[in-house]
């Protein structure tokens, strides 16, 4: 089990996500090769004040994204829940379950088709535990 924990501010990403009919949460991130793959993830958000946490699980993907500055990456969690508008929201990411190392990826069908996989494997991964 990994158990790594990602924290940060929820930012706007390019879209991609939902283009693909997999929308994300974004949490710009300081690269840190040892954690990069594909998670099974328990996001959980905190309200203003910290003092009521929203609990979600999804599947999410950390490492290199186009246009990000270097030295950092990206951590971006489809949730398997609709979370409302979280964007400014501040969020802990916790990476539960490794699924798979980083991937590279010819198009956008390959990435929708592979995304796919990881929250098959992501739910299948929550129904046993």
């Amino acid at each position: 089990m990994v158990r790594s924990k990602i924290s940060g501010k929820i930012e706007h990403g390019t879209g991609l996500g939902s283009k693909i009919s997999y929308p994300t949460i974004n949490i710009i991130v300081n690269r840190d090769d040892d954690v990069r793959g594909v998670y099974v993830c328990r996001v959980v958000f905190l309200e203003e004040g910290g003092c009521t946490e929203r609990e979600f699980y999804g599947a999410g993907y950390v490492g290199e994204k186009a246009g990000l500055p270097e030295g950092k990456d990206i951590c971006e969690v489809y949730l398997f829940e609709d979370c409302g508008d979280v964007y400014g929201e501040m969020a802990e990411v916790e990476l539960v379950e490794k699924i798979r190392d980083v991937q590279k990826v010819e198009n956008l069908e390959e990435l929708r088709m592979l995304i796919s996989n990881d929250v098959t494997k992501a739910k299948e991964w929550l129904s046993k535990k």
